[in-house]
């Protein structure tokens, strides 16, 4: 039979039976939730990295056709910026992390054949199949999608720097809480459109929320402006704005010098 340890000591499992202080255990809890915090930024930041990396990709992609077909005194067309579609699709298809879509968006005016027009490919919340997005871009009709007048194109439009942009409910598209990652195409000083991802906050969340589970009870994923992208607890909702003066300080990206200039940035840890 063991005896019972003393209020202040608490069993600590190892090879050899011991006891340690109950002091000593708040620490390592602290320890041990401070590291899940970490855990969490850290995939976090990894899904920023993977997310402007393909973007990053389909932009240097179309910044190149638009360049050949300047140099011929000329405007591509959308035949040939279906060129990157395989590059597209690609994107698409990658697990890390699962996106609801992705292309390019041309700037009015910038293609030879239609005056706005989208390459983007995406894939239901039940379904892996991708497909094209073929939005009425009439901005005269009623239904037309005015996708100029978006934030995830207007901001890189006129800072000529990456954003993130969200949760938000995409009408438009989807009719889901996603989060929209977009990053400018140039021509030179030329915008001729962006390249740009969606993420469902659903599927973020999904592989969050162990990492956050394990940094303690009600804990949450914040954006730039306090709102909520994932959390731990029913009792906060994605979407939400909360009070960011509660922040743990751990904020993401970490280490990525390209996230000063990237509106929308930095996402932070909230306990609430």
């Amino acid at each position: 039979m063991y005896s019972l340890p003393s209020d202040d000591q608490v069993e600590c499992p190892s090879v050899q039976r011991r006891w340690l202080p109950t002091s000593t255990r708040g620490g390592l809890v602290a320890e041990a939730l401070e590291l899940a915090e970490t855990t969490a930024c850290s995939y976090a930041n990894s899904v920023l990295d993977e997310v402007f990396a393909g973007i990053e990709v389909l932009a240097d992609q179309a910044a190149a056709l638009h360049a050949r077909a300047s140099a011929e005194n000329r405007k591509p067309t959308t035949t040939e910026l279906a060129t990157i579609r395989s590059t597209v699709l690609a994107h698409l298809g990658g697990e890390h992390p699962k996106l609801a879509g992705t292309g390019v968006i041309a700037a009015p005016d910038s293609l030879a054949d239609e005056p706005r027009w989208l390459e983007w490919w995406r894939t239901s919340a039940d379904s892996d199949q991708p497909q094209q997005l073929t939005p009425d871009l009439d901005p005269n009709h009623v239904d037309g999608y005015v996708y100029t007048a978006a934030p995830w194109f207007e901001t890189p439009r006129a800072t000529g720097g990456r954003v993130i942009v969200g949760p938000y409910v995409d009408y438009a598209g989807t009719d889901e809480y996603i989060l929209t990652f977009a990053d400018p195409v140039h021509v030179g000083d030329r915008f001729v459109g962006v390249a740009a991802a969606d993420i469902r906050t659903t599927d973020l969340e999904e592989r969050l929320l162990p990492l956050l589970s394990d940094a303690g009870s009600q804990l949450l994923l914040v954006n730039a402006y306090g709102r909520i992208i994932a959390s731990n607890t029913p009792a906060a909702i994605v979407g939400c704005l909360v009070n960011q003066e509660q922040s743990s300080g751990e904020h993401v990206p970490i280490g990525t010098a390209w996230a000063d200039s990237c509106t929308g940035l930095p996402w932070s840890l909230i306990r609430k």
